[in-house]
């Protein structure tokens, strides 16, 4: 395929862009700062009160992983979540004996998980339902949950009708919107609910895509799970295709779900498929990437020359995706939720919060993935790249 270069007016307005929500961010931050006190004592609250909290999953995804354990850190840090909890750069909540840990050990403080509180929904829609109707039923009957964490789009989309009455704080979800979590707008339209919305991330990343590339044909890797189309922005990309002109070709097998050698599986059969009939592939979130093994997952469409992006962030890139957009740990992320949390500590509402979040994202690129596809970046994409790959990890360990 023919490779045009990117317009310097796209990376100028990134560059741009990103200064300017960096500085909202900051606003943001400060404001809340100010209103809240810095730390408090492992026996005591702000304002009298406590947060029990359980979370809800669909189930493990890392980036669920990453913004609990972010979230958790900052709160633990501002003495929020009692300082011999478990907490650390590793820790993650979903492991073998890792909540159960948390709960014995927050029991008592500011922010307290609650025990058997955490509904991991495996990735099974059998299992996702017999979660939600345990939540609700001890919310309902029981009363000792005041605040849940919703980890993902699936985890929003079951718990955001309000009827519940207890906070819902929907972390990571791709695009709430869209997903109908809540509404467009600043300030959740439904009681009881909070929504970090990450404004326009996924259309600009596909434009940004689309303007470096000028593809006809996009090839993406969805799962075959309609109800898991939104977490993977699926509704954004089809009506950016709409906007921009491209054709979209789908392969839709399963790459979200619990058992990881048949998401990996079919993972590679759709790279081996979009191969002959794209002239770009777009790969939204999933479990179907094998950092390990990704090299040859994605060899067909090295082969035939097609440039990638991922959605998921620079992991991906390290180990041969071409192209990434992404705040990769999700510290920023975690911050965030965790300012919500103080917010909510001091009496404000989740709807009277807001939901507007502004990520420094990284834009990630592999030097040796270009090199494989015969790509030249152009010298304004090159200066737009914060993380730079010299080689491809998967490769590496082959």
């Amino acid at each position: 395929m023919a490779i045009k270069k990117a317009g310097r007016f796209l990376l100028c307005y990134m560059k741009k862009a990103t200064a300017l929500n960096a500085v909202a961010w900051c606003l943001i931050a400060l404001s809340v700062s100010l209103t809240l006190s810095e730390a408090v004592a492992d026996d005591s609250c702000p304002f009298g009160q406590r947060q029990r909290v359980a979370v809800f999953q669909a189930g493990s995804f890392a980036d669920f992983q990453r913004v609990f354990r972010q979230t958790a850190l900052v709160l633990q840090k501002d003495g929020y979540i009692k300082r011999d909890a478990p907490l650390n750069p590793d820790f993650t909540h979903d492991a073998p004996g890792a909540y159960v840990a948390l709960s014995e050990t927050s029991a008592g403080g500011c922010i307290e998980f609650v025990r058997d509180g955490l509904y991991d929904g495996a990735w099974d829609q059998s299992r996702i339902d017999a979660q939600e109707r345990a939540l609700r039923k001890r919310i309902q009957e029981r009363g000792d949950i005041d605040m849940v964490w919703a980890l993902g789009t699936v985890a929003g989309q079951r718990l955001s009708d309000s009827s519940l009455k207890t906070a819902v704080l929907v972390m990571t979800a791709t695009d709430p919107e869209s997903a109908g979590i809540v509404g467009p707008g600043e300030f959740s339209d439904k009681p009881f609910v909070h929504a970090q919305k990450e404004r326009e991330r996924y259309r600009s990343e596909l434009k940004m895509f689309y303007q470096i590339f000028h593809f006809k044909r996009l090839g993406i890797i969805i799962d075959d799970e309609e109800s898991n189309h939104a977490g993977q922005a699926v509704p954004v990309i089809r009506e950016v295709a709409e906007e921009c002109g491209f054709a979209l070709n789908t392969c839709q097998k399963d790459v979200v779900g619990n058992d990881a050698e048949t998401a990996h599986a079919a993972f590679s059969q759709c790279c081996q498929e979009l191969a002959a009939i794209s002239d770009a592939v777009y790969i939204p979130n999933g479990m179907g990437a094998d950092l390990n093994s990704l090299y040859a997952q994605i060899k067909p469409l090295l082969d035939a020359k097609i440039p990638t992006f991922s959605q998921t962030g620079a992991a991906e890139v390290e180990n041969g995706v071409l192209l990434s957009l992404s705040d990769s740990e999700l510290r920023s992320s975690g911050r965030f939720e965790a300012q919500v949390v103080k917010q909510i500590l001091a009496g404000k509402k989740p709807e009277e919060i807001s939901q507007y979040y502004y990520a420094p994202l990284n834009l990630a690129l592999n030097l040796h993935t270009a090199k494989l596809i015969e790509w030249k970046p152009d010298f304004d994409v090159l200066m737009a790249v914060d993380r730079v790959y010299q080689n491809i990890g998967s490769m590496l360990a082959r």
